[in-house]
């Protein structure tokens, strides 16, 4: 799989993240070191901790990278999980906002292992 084809497996945007990269070396670097960060793991940590100011910072974290790198179906789940902790504890359960931003990101960490 190249970079093009790791992108359309999990619904991403592949000349955004090239018109901000510039070179597929780029993206590919910056695609494995997105997996190897594992934010998703670090915003579950914090969730069941109920330490919500490092799970917005962890969902927000996400949000970002996710902009960055054309990552689309992520950006808009970090985004909607991002908003509900803004501020502290969430008004509603996240559970299903969090999952959504896992299966996400779980696509992408698939993909990134696919590459060759």
């Amino acid at each position: 799989m190249d970079i093009k084809q790791c992108y359309e497996s999990f619904g991403g945007d592949y000349e955004d993240a090239y018109m901000r990269l510039l070179t597929d070396e780029r993206i590919e670097k910056f695609l494995k070191k997105f997996v190897e960060i594992d934010d998703v793991g670090k915003l579950e940590a914090a969730l069941s901790e109920k330490d919500y100011g490092e799970a917005f910072m962890r969902a927000h974290d996400l949000k970002g990278t996710s902009s960055n790198l054309g990552f689309t179906e992520l950006y808009k789940s970090s985004s909607v999980l991002c908003e509900e902790l803004r501020g502290g504890e969430p008004k509603c359960d996240v559970t299903a906002m969090f999952e959504k931003v896992r299966a996400d990101c779980t696509a992408i960490y698939t993909a990134v292992g696919q590459l060759g």
